[in-house]
């Protein structure tokens, strides 16, 4: 059995398996690690691109969130306004009687509209306070409804 070790085609063979093996697992070797960098290559754009889109989004956010802190300043302010209005309107009711002293109009229908300078201080503030109420309640709406005006052209553009 030694005598057929030693012939020289078994060593040659079995040289030729040896290289065989070790180029095999060279190039396993190798082979993986130009995969593996090109996966990592591949990850580094992927994230740099992902990195890119994550900041044009908070970008856009950054743009609608201004515009609609504009729009809740103006809400703000139209509210204000209609409370000074509210405001004013019942200082200056202070003068007028609690109740009307001629509570059945003695007019025959003669006038075109009411402008509400017979009511009495009650009805009064309870119109103006309702008034107050519809102009808070348009500048909510209108808010809201430009609000959504602002995320809708936002949504279209994309």
């Amino acid at each position: 059995m030694l005598g057929f070790l030693m012939n020289r085609w078994v060593l040659g063979g079995l040289a030729g398996l040896v290289m065989l093996g070790l180029s095999f697992l060279k190039g396993y070797n190798a082979g993986k690690d130009s995969v593996q960098h090109k996966w990592d290559a591949e990850k580094i754009v992927m994230e740099r691109q992902l990195q890119a889109e994550a900041e044009k989004a908070r970008q856009i956010e950054r743009d609608m969130q201004a515009r609609v802190n504009k729009i809740q300043r103006e809400k703000i302010n139209a509210n204000q306004t209609a409370t000074f209005r509210y405001n004013a309107l019942i200082d200056s009711l202070r003068k007028r009687p609690e109740a009307r002293q001629d509570p059945v109009p003695n007019d025959s229908g003669s006038s075109v509209g009411c402008t509400g300078e017979g009511l009495a201080r009650g009805d009064a503030e309870f119109l103006a306070g309702y008034a107050a109420d519809a102009a808070r309640l348009q500048a909510a709406y209108d808010a809201c409804r430009q609000a959504y005006e602002v995320i809708h052209e936002q949504r279209s553009q994309e």
